[in-house]
């Protein structure tokens, strides 16, 4: 059957999936800054973002009674409060409220407020506030004379741009409330909130409770549970007629495990082009012949199969390693996509690869035994991540066992996914009840090349996310290179001339998948802990960058992973000689927070630019979300015109 001329496009096309798929939230955050920079670093807040009110009532005494304290805080416009409830990002709220003048603690109740996405880190959510909400504080029923409600309410506040975070003073006159007559709190609209506010705070208290103390968990009769103490365990199988106690069960049910690893989704793509791939023989006008090459080809397929289980019986054995354990190397996991990329290349006829076709020839040669063999091997090897029906239960008990019974288990699993070829290569003859071959054929084999594509997806889920897009750079190359052997080779051209062209092929997908998989120790830049000594006396005596910062401010961590990366920042460190200082107020700095307020701001992130010499007094301050060229610009300003006082 004459295949349709080449698509080159196709191999781009594909890479482009690829990466849209791979990348795209990655691409969101990383240059979400440099669209949020384009309006310009906006003027330093004059005020907190956030007003509080203080209001108190009484509850009925069918409602429980006593007094309850109501602090209404609204952020601004463009603002949100994260909860008292912890996300994945931003600080939880909290209060330090204390009954004066007796001093006792008061516990806060805190509404749960909604749930959002981070503008950010769109992976990440967090509960937050963006609307005005009500904590509440309950007070005994008779307060004593001069009673007072005094402490801190503590709020984290974020806009699109910058952090805020927020102590809001409280201080509320109970006794002289309570003498002029107070409102019910039950007949008051938001009443309900009172209660959902209790127990949402009783449910992160008990999120954040410790676990028992070493003396209490002695105290109990029972042994202390422990992995190290090689404690007894009867565990219980919701299947126990699945589960293997014995060779010859643990035999049966591998060969049908084996069977249905045709049809799991890592191996479906290569086996139905194989049985695709017969079609194309029934075709052949001679029986004979056709039937020798279904025969020699199916049985080097098989062959492939069970050299595999084999050889990987021995692997998993003498290493004590699971089943699928094998796929934690990186470098096994992104040399299988690229080959699987390649091959989906192959089946939209960018290139043709000889050695791993998955295509029947319509000859029987060398080449084709040995690629049928290595194919066998390959579809074998994809189905190692699967985990079928059956196959639970006897790898359970199998790799716990000598390696003879090993070995004689990994046969019969073998034997089970390699018995469609097997009988094909017995009985030829069964081709013919498969449908006729036609133009059909080329919409089957270009749609298992979009299921390949797909399998090299699900790799990549598999790698290290920090292997991601050195693999989708493999990818591309792959796509290059197969487009290079397509295209500048065929057999017309002399063999000298194919080998060069296709031997720089290889040389090309070898080298970046080798670049792929090394391991690189990453980039790392040396930063001074904030310190109102250290700062003092590092002032003026160089130049000096000063980066405010806190964990709970996630415009600050957008900064830190692009513009203040080691890769970014690591050059005009060297360039400038620059000392980098990060404040952290992830927690109470009150010297960072006085720094910060003598710069002229409350908001963070901010970034500070300090010369060396009297200049130091007048530094270039950067404000919110910036880019890296905004930076260079800055200190290009800031530090140009004389030389380095020291390299850091």
């Amino acid at each position: 059957m004459k295949k349709k001329p080449s698509r080159p496009l196709c191999a781009f096309f594909l890479v482009g999936a690829l990466v849209s798929m791979s990348l795209g939230a990655w691409t969101f955050s990383a240059f979400g800054a440099e669209n949020a920079a384009v309006a310009g670093p906006g003027a330093p807040i004059s005020t907190v973002p956030v007003t509080l009110e203080a209001s108190l009532y009484a509850i009925s005494p069918e409602k429980g009674g006593g007094l309850l304290a109501v602090l209404l805080f609204s952020p601004a416009e463009g603002w949100h409060a994260y909860s008292h409830v912890p996300g994945d990002t931003g600080e939880p709220a909290s209060a330090d409220l204390r009954l004066e003048p007796s001093g006792a603690a008061l516990p806060a109740f805190f509404p749960e407020g909604r749930q959002k996405a981070d503008v950010f880190e769109p992976e990440k959510t967090a509960r937050v506030h963006d609307a005005p909400a009500r904590v509440f504080v309950a007070l005994p029923a008779d307060p004593s004379p001069g009673s007072r409600l005094t402490g801190t309410l503590r709020l984290f506040l974020c806009s699109k741009t910058s952090c805020w975070p927020a102590s809001l003073p409280v201080d509320l006159d109970v006794a002289d409330l309570a003498a002029r007559g107070l409102p019910l709190a039950d007949a008051q609209p938001w009443w309900p909130e009172y209660g959902a506010a209790r127990e949402t705070t009783a449910r992160v208290a008990a999120m954040g409770e410790a676990a028992p103390s070493p003396a209490a968990a002695t105290a109990s009769d029972a042994p202390a549970p422990s992995s190290a103490s090689g404690m007894q365990l009867l565990p219980r199988s919701f299947t126990p007629a699945l589960e293997v106690a014995g060779i010859f069960k643990a035999a049966v049910l591998a060969f049908l495990a084996g069977f249905i690893l045709n049809f799991m989704p890592c191996v479906l793509p290569v086996v139905s082009l194989k049985l695709s791939s017969l079609l194309a023989v029934c075709s052949h006008e001679d029986a004979t012949s056709r039937h020798r090459i279904l025969r020699e080809h199916n049985l080097f397929f098989a062959l492939g199969i069970m050299a595999y289980f084999l050889v990987l019986s021995l692997v998993l054995w003498l290493a004590g390693l699971a089943w699928g354990q094998i796929f934690q190397s990186t470098t096994l996991t992104l040399t299988l996509t690229v080959v699987l990329f390649a091959l989906t290349m192959s089946l939209f006829g960018v290139f043709h690869l000889p050695v791993i076709d998955l295509k029947m020839p319509a000859t029987a040669t060398g080449n084709s035994r040995s690629g049928a063999f290595l194919t066998g091997v390959l579809a074998t090897l994809l189905a190692t991540p699967c985990s079928g029906p059956f196959l639970g239960g006897v790898l359970a008990w199998t790799l716990l066992q000598p390696l003879f019974t090993v070995m004689a288990v990994f046969i019969c699993l073998g034997l089970g996914m390699a018995l469609p070829y097997i009988l094909l290569a017995v009985w030829p003859q069964l081709v013919r009840l498969m449908p006729r071959p036609g133009d059909w054929m080329i919409s089957l084999e270009q749609g298992m090349g979009f299921l390949l594509a797909g399998s090299c997806i699900y790799f990549l889920t598999i790698l290290p996310r920090e292997k991601v897009v050195a693999a989708l750079f493999a990818l591309w190359a792959t796509a290059l290179a197969t487009w290079i052997w397509g295209r500048f080779t065929n057999l017309s051209q002399s063999r000298l001339h194919r080998t060069l062209v296709r031997g720089l092929a290889v040389i090309l997908v070898i080298g970046a998948t080798a670049f792929a998989a090394a391991d690189r120790p990453p980039p790392t830049v040396a930063w001074t802990p904030f310190s109102q000594a250290e700062f003092e006396s590092r002032m003026g005596q160089g130049n000096l960058l000063l980066t405010f910062t806190a964990d709970w401010c996630p415009t600050c961590k957008l900064l830190e992973r692009t513009v203040l990366g080691p890769d970014t920042i690591g050059p005009l460190k060297e360039k400038y000689g620059l000392t980098l200082m990060r404040a952290d107020l992830t927690g109470q700095s009150p010297q960072a927070l006085a720094l910060l307020a003598a710069l002229g701001s409350r908001s963070i992130p901010m970034t500070v630019l300090f010369p060396a010499g009297e200049g130091a007094r007048a530094p270039l301050v950067l404000r919110d979300l910036y880019t890296t060229s905004n930076l260079e610009a800055a200190m290009a300003e800031v530090f140009a015109g004389g030389e380095p006082d020291e390299k850091k």
